[in-house]
């Protein structure tokens, strides 16, 4: 059996993997990198047989040779000769689209069990979601599933494990059962540190500053992330001013109309002027680190206490 896994979401690659293991009652799987592995590694496991005679699966990583550019030195023709083998074989193509113009790959294709893994994004994330909700059989109250799905992010692993998480408390899932228990990707504290720029408070900023930094992110990385919610905000701003409502907003910039309604609340406070006031002062800062005119930890600070004399 070929199972072919496409797509640019190394975590629900993952996921897939493990549940082809599952279903075939796989205890180890051998896995290669065509990157690195010979291909001849490969074709011999393919070849060789267990002496208990068990059902052997064998996971294929970087298998690029099955997309429109192939980085590796893979030929598909050996695999052709094999694909009528007892063994489970899986390639996980990392690339939004195997190419079956060829037809070695359309050839391989066919019979083959085609999984796509396509990663999550503002249109997508909500389906997968109460996908996850539904396999574990739990239910959310509505104001519960909209925190959960503005807060959750965009990695389909740590969705899966936040619903699993919540399953085992309860099946049905309050807005308190859901702020308790979930932990809020790191972008949630950024909107709050978004707030606490806005509010001028250098020393709420800094203690959320001081958090990502202990999880080990960069300073650069932390000014891009706020720019970003700020950028956010300035856009939802100039489409207000246009008269636009809530649901054309979400369309228009492609997010979530739970986040626009929070990003509505906030923009209404300042003009656009002022947002981009905001995004300038940060761009100044991200130049001054990356010229290396400031130490970065001392120059985001120095910024967020310069909001307390303003």
């Amino acid at each position: 059996m070929i199972y072919i896994l496409y797509g640019t979401d190394p975590s629900r690659m993952s996921m897939k993997v493990s549940e082809i293991k599952k279903k075939h009652k796989i205890e180890e799987a051998s896995t290669y990198d065509a990157l690195t592995d010979p291909q001849e590694d490969v074709l011999q496991d393919m070849d060789s047989r267990s002496i208990f005679d068990d059902p052997k699966m064998i996971v294929v990583h970087n298998a690029s040779f099955l997309s429109a550019k192939n980085t590796t030195k893979y030929e598909i023709d050996p695999f052709l000769k094999r694909k009528d083998d007892d063994n489970v074989i899986v390639f996980c193509v990392s690339a939004q689209k195997i190419d079956q113009r060829k037809k070695a790959v359309k050839e391989l294709a066919k019979g083959a069990e085609m999984l796509a893994c396509i990663r999550l994004d503002q249109k997508n994330q909500p389906a997968y979601i109460q996908e996850q909700a539904k396999e574990k059989n739990v239910t959310f109250d509505p104001d519960a599933l909209r925190y959960f799905t503005s807060h959750a992010g965009m990695d389909a692993l740590r969705i899966r494990s936040e619903i699993e998480k919540l399953s085992v408390y309860s099946d049905h899932l309050t807005l308190e059962d859901v702020k308790a228990l979930m932990v809020s990707e790191p972008v949630d504290d950024v909107f709050r540190m978004t707030d606490a720029l806005f509010e001028r408070n250098g020393l709420l900023l800094l203690a959320y500053y001081r958090s990502f930094r202990q999880q080990n992110m960069e300073t650069v990385a932390i000014t891009a992330l706020l720019a970003s919610q700020i950028r956010f905000l300035f856009q939802v701003a100039v489409l207000m001013d246009r008269g636009m409502r809530k649901e054309e907003i979400a369309s228009e910039l492609k997010a979530h109309p739970y986040r626009v309604q929070i990003s509505m609340r906030n923009a209404s406070r300042f003009s656009p002027d002022e947002l981009l006031g905001w995004l300038e002062k940060l761009a100044d800062l991200d130049q001054d680190m990356k010229s290396g005119k400031v130490d970065k930890d001392e120059g985001f600070e120095n910024f967020a206490l310069m909001l307390m004399k303003k």
